[in-house]
């Protein structure tokens, strides 16, 4: 018999691939970010593709990187160290310091765990791929993603073969069980990633405050 939780999620999935929420001022974000210009690291280090990671959390509030912009998988198996995504959930300053971005995700706080803004520059992608954790059932997560710095001439995401356009400033979830990639085809582009560790509660906040109710 499905838990209580597990019936939300399931009735999630069955209420719409994308679901969008009260946004952000876009330009607010990025002015606030210019003081961390030279904290962006190389995301997912061991795949280089011209993919960089700023943290919004990570495992001691700083802001290397390691282990939260990199493979949890990759990293298990060079140190042998299993960690979730819920042990990547301490603020940085990246978030207490920036006034918006405080606003944007002080409501979710609850059930953020890994998060943090994706710059994407020329060159770079995510190929074709589900985000589904293969390796652990025993807890789930969705994910939000805020639409920071891109549009329809510099940046493609590709959703189930149909083109996704989030304008900037916009916060969605999105079902990302079904097979997507995104594309980016000049320097700059940037979205912010959050990971939401789910329960029925969560469900009962999406349902009150998406824009769809």
């Amino acid at each position: 018999m499905m838990t209580d939780d597990e019936k939300a999620l399931f009735r999630l999935y069955t209420m719409a691939d994308w679901l969008e929420f009260k946004g952000f001022k876009q330009k607010k974000i990025l002015e606030e970010l210019k003081p961390y210009d030279n904290d962006w690291k190389r995301y997912n280090p061991k795949k280089p593709n011209n993919r960089w990671g700023l943290s919004v959390t990570s495992i001691d509030g700083g802001l290397s990187g390691i282990p939260d912009l990199t493979s949890l998988l990759d990293y298990e198996l060079q140190t042998g160290i299993c960690l979730k995504n819920e042990d990547l959930a301490v603020p940085t300053p990246v978030w207490t310091d920036s006034t918006e971005l405080k606003r944007l995700l002080e409501p979710w706080k609850k059930w953020v765990t890994r998060c943090h803004f994706l710059r994407m520059d020329r060159g770079s992608f995510f190929p074709d791929h589900n985000d589904v954790n293969k390796h652990d059932f025993s807890y789930d997560e969705i994910r939000l993603i805020g639409f920071v710095d891109c549009n329809e001439y510099n940046f493609k995401w590709l959703y189930d073969d149909k083109i996704i356009k989030g304008s900037p400033g916009s916060l969605w979830y999105f079902n990302g069980n079904k097979r997507h990639s995104v594309f980016s085809t000049q320097d700059g582009v940037m979205l912010l990633v959050v990971c939401l560790k789910w329960d029925k509660d969560l469900f009962l906040h999406i349902l009150d405050n998406s824009k769809a109710r």
